[in-house]
């Protein structure tokens, strides 16, 4: 995540994820502050919406999360999430995100919360695998913050089996689903998944760049579930005046949230609590994962 604004009332809340701090306001050369950058794109997100629900068969809650890969062409649901969140925070263009992006797209899987009723997603997170490509957070490490991966995990007394590690890219909540509205729903939907995501997959590490104020939200709001790595300073990154790459140790996380605050622990680590509101996919085995039909998401990895 390269940084995240959300309303700072709630730790919890619903998340718009881009490389800006959580006081961005929309872009004024657009005067209802959202863009549909869509309309050029040949696409029907309305029957791709209709055709993951149906293959889901799971449409009794009022949302749904889905797990889609980018090869799929459901997962224009998701980069369409992506580019107009993105576009209204940041003002960030399809051509700024395909260049931070396109070079992880083929390793990348997204997770999209969909509204049942209309028809239409509502939230999505981009989670980059590993690939010849590399992890974004690393790459960006010696990149921008010109710190030798090596070293860094020397430093911090870390290892990371490249196997075992995932990237959260993205957060985004489209503007109907943030705030009251939803209180939280959508973006904790998505911390759930990729949680147990991650645990089905023996993934054991996830890293994420974000800014310092989305990252102490984060931190007050779900238990303390980032590490920081040492030595390595906050920095201006893309549109956020100081951001921090940061690390999760899945397994240690858990032990820790057990205690320190059972209820976050059930929602995340035992999917219990969301259930009457969001539909899950079975965490175990094949998922479902758009159009296609049901296929192993390791097929991607």
């Amino acid at each position: 995540m390269d940084a995240t604004a959300t309303n700072a009332t709630d730790p919890t809340t619903d998340l718009a994820t881009g490389p800006t701090s959580p006081t961005t306001t929309a872009r004024p050369s657009d005067p209802t502050g959202h863009l549909d950058l869509t309309a050029d794109r040949a696409v029907d997100l309305d029957a791709l919406a209709t055709a993951v629900i149906a293959e889901g068969g799971r449409s009794d809650t009022p949302f749904g999360l889905y797990v889609i890969p980018s090869a799929d062409p459901a997962a224009e649901l998701a980069r369409s999430v992506e580019r107009n969140v993105f576009y209204e925070y940041f003002g960030n263009t399809p051509e700024m995100l395909a260049t931070e992006y396109d070079p992880y797209e083929a390793a990348s899987v997204y997770l999209c919360v969909i509204d049942h009723r209309r028809r239409r997603a509502a939230g999505a997170m981009r989670l980059i695998l590993p690939s010849p490509a590399g992890l974004k957070t690393t790459v960006d490490l010696e990149q921008a913050w010109a710190q030798p991966i090596a070293e860094v995990l020397t430093r911090t007394g870390l290892e990371l089996p490249a196997p075992r590690v995932w990237d959260i890219a993205t957060i985004a909540v489209t503007p109907d689903y943030r705030g009251a509205s939803t209180n939280g729903l959508i973006s904790l939907a998505m911390y759930q998944g990729v949680i147990q995501l991650a645990r089905h997959r023996d993934v054991r590490w996830v890293l994420a760049i974000l800014d310092l104020v989305v990252l102490d939200l984060i931190q007050q709001g779900t238990g303390r579930p980032f590490s920081l790595f040492d030595g390595v300073e906050p920095m201006s990154y893309l549109d956020s005046p100081s951001s921090l790459p940061v690390w999760c140790d899945l397994s240690d996380y858990d032990q820790r949230l057990a205690i320190t605050d059972p209820g976050m622990h059930e929602i995340l680590f035992q999917s219990r609590g969301l259930e009457a509101a969001v539909s899950i996919p079975s965490w175990d085995g094949s998922l479902p994962r758009g159009t296609s039909g049901t296929r192993d998401l390791a097929a991607t990895g």
